[in-house]
C-alpha cells in the first residue's frame, strides 16, 4: 500500500513538474505585460512645466521636464533631480522661474538639453525635477521630494541621479551621505560636504553604498575654497571604494567671484577623456 502511495506521488510531481515548466516557457513567448516595451528614442525637447506642489515647508514647487512621447508609453525613466544654488530661493510659485536660470533648467528651457542620451547602445531620456527651496533645506526635505517623484512619476528605481551647484553641491552631498542607497550616480558643482567631525563617516557610508561620485571645483573660486572638493575626493577614495570619485579641477572659473564651474560642467559638449559628458556618465551606473 505504501509503495502504491509513493507511486502515486512521484506521477504527481512529475505532472506539476511539466505544467510549471510550459507555463514559463508560454510565458516567456507571449505578448504578455512581462515582455519588455523597446526604448522609445526621443528626438522631441523635454516638455517643461512648473509644478507648484508644497511638498514641505522648503520646497513649495518645482520644474519638471519629461520626455516628449512620456504620455504615450508605459516605460520607466531615468530621473535626474537638479538642485540649485543659494540665489535662487522663492516661494515655490510666482518666484519658481528663478529656477531655470542656470544649469540644467536652463538649458531644457532654452531647448539646449538633449532629449536622448545613448549609453551602452540604449537610449535614455531624463524625467527631469529642479526643486526651489524657500531655506536652506536638510536631507529628510529632500527625501520627501524623492517619495513624491516616486509616487507621480514613472521611475526607473535603479537610475535616479542627483546634481547640483553651489548651495546645491553641498546639498546633493548631504543627502547623498544620508541616503546613499536612493541613488545611483551625484555630480556636484562648486560646493561639496562641510568639513565636519563627521566627515570622514560620512564619506565612508557613501563609498561603501558604492555611489558614483563626480565633483567639480574650480581652483580660483573665491567663494567657497576648492579644497573642500579636493578634501571630500581624498576622503572619500581613502575607503577604496569599488568606484572612485573623481575631481575635475579647472583653473580659471567664470562669473560671480569665479565660483560658476556648472555652466561648462552641464553643458552636453563638455566631455571627459573617455568622451562622456555628465549625463552620458551618470547613466552608466544603476542602483
Amino acid at each position: 500500500m505504501k509503495k502504491t502511495h509513493r507511486y502515486i506521488l512521484v506521477a504527481l510531481v512529475a505532472v506539476l513538474s511539466f505544467v510549471s515548466c510550459r507555463k514559463i516557457i508560454n510565458t516567456n513567448n507571449s505578448g504578455s505585460s512581462h515582455t519588455p516595451t523597446p526604448k522609445v528614442e526621443e528626438t522631441e525637447p523635454a516638455v517643461l512645466t512648473p509644478q507648484h506642489v508644497v511638498i514641505n515647508g522648503c520646497i513649495k514647487g518645482f520644474y519638471q521636464a519629461v520626455p516628449a512621447h512620456y504620455h504615450e508609453t508605459n516605460e520607466l525613466y531615468p530621473v535626474l533631480i537638479c538642485l540649485p544654488g543659494g540665489g535662487q530661493y522663492g516661494d515655490g510659485n510666482i518666484e519658481l522661474p528663478e529656477i531655470l536660470t542656470e544649469a540644467v533648467p536652463k538649458l531644457v528651457n532654452e531647448n539646449k538639453f538633449p532629449p536622448s542620451f545613448t549609453v551602452n547602445g540604449d537610449p535614455y531620456s531624463f524625467i527631469i525635477i529642479a526643486p526651489q527651496f524657500s531655506r536652506e533645506p536638510f536631507a529628510f526635505d529632500l527625501e520627501e521630494l524623492l517619495i513624491y517623484v516616486k509616487a507621480n512619476y514613472r521611475v526607473d528605481t535603479s537610475r535616479i541621479y542627483m546634481t547640483g551647484f553651489s548651495l546645491g553641491a553641498k546639498k546633493t552631498a548631504d543627502f547623498a551621505a544620508e541616503y546613499p542607497y536612493q541613488l545611483a550616480a551625484i555630480t556636484a558643482m562648486g560646493g561639496a560636504m562641510n568639513i565636519t567631525e563627521d566627515h570622514a563617516a560620512r564619506c565612508k557610508v557613501m563609498a561603501d553604498a558604492q555611489l558614483a561620485a563626480w565633483q567639480f571645483h574650480n581652483v580660483d573660486d573665491t567663494l567657497w575654497d576648492y579644497h573642500e572638493s579636493e578634501r571630500f575626493v581624498e576622503e572619500y577614495n581613502s575607503f577604496s571604494p569599488a568606484i572612485p570619485a573623481r575631481l575635475t579641477l579647472f583653473d580659471i572659473g567664470q562669473n560671480r567671484l569665479h565660483h560658476d564651474c556648472w555652466t561648462r560642467t552641464t553643458d552636453p559638449e563638455y566631455r571627459d577623456a573617455d568622451g562622456r559628458n555628465i549625463y552620458e556618465w551618470m547613466l552608466q551606473y544603476t542602483r
